[in-house]
């Protein structure tokens, strides 16, 4: 109870920095950012030990490989309140730190630490994919030394994404994916998927849209395998 308590008190704070609807988008400005930063720093406690991340029982508890200096690794799923924790990292390149509510959430919590276990970074993402939200980077004293808000070039949000999909019948087993930034320079979402006629072939479904609107300004038919080579 007091891990599920912990973890409530970050993503509270967390689901301010997440993509608001159009009408409150305007509400937080630089100041109202930092202020959030420092707040979700202060929270994380989970797996910490004097406002670090607690490295020693990592080691004890993680598993490692024969590299040196040892890469440890360490997950836990607990299921009676849905949440899995993914810790991982060496005294050489610093560790990481991912939590999921559930297996099917659509994003991950990131936290990053220095080698010595302060934190150095915090973030959402959609795995693999893209950065949503305020993304903050601290200096080894604790002090935000970078925000950038990866949501302010859509107008058009994830949420509405959700609902075009269901708009157009897009099916979330459907899905192989689900992009948002630069193409050919310019932003945009780019939703990956196999439709019906596609369902027993290597090829896919690419439709990009539009980050303002959320028209569709190209479709287009991949295949798969030739993208991956």
């Amino acid at each position: 109870m007091k891990l599920l308590l912990q973890l409530y008190l970050v993503l509270c704070l967390t689901n301010c920095n997440a993509q608001t609807p159009k009408s409150k988008k305007m509400q937080l400005n630089d100041k109202d950012f930092k202020a959030q930063g420092y707040q979700i720093k202060t929270k994380d406690t989970i797996f910490m030990k004097d406002g670090k991340l607690d490295i020693a029982r990592l080691e004890k508890v993680g598993s490692s490989g024969s590299s040196k200096p040892p890469y440890y690794q360490y997950e836990a799923y607990l299921k009676d309140i849905y949440i899995y924790i993914y810790i991982y990292g060496s005294i050489k390149s610093g560790f990481g730190k991912t939590i999921k509510l559930k297996p099917e959430d659509d994003f991950r919590y990131g936290f990053s630490y220095y080698p010595s276990g302060e934190l150095k970074g915090y973030g959402i993402e959609y795995p693999n994919s893209f950065k949503k939200g305020v993304w903050y980077d601290y200096d080894i004293d604790g002090k935000i030394i970078k925000d950038e808000n990866y949501d302010a070039p859509y107008e058009f949000s994830w949420e509405d994404v959700q609902e075009f999909l269901r708009k157009e019948n897009i099916k979330k087993e459907n899905l192989k994916n689900i992009y948002r930034g630069a193409l050919d320079g310019v932003h945009g979402w780019e939703i990956i998927y196999t439709p019906k006629e596609f369902q027993n072939s290597n090829q896919v479904k690419v439709l990009t849209l539009d980050p303002k609107t959320g028209a569709v300004v190209k479709i287009e038919t991949r295949d798969m395998t030739r993208h991956l080579d």
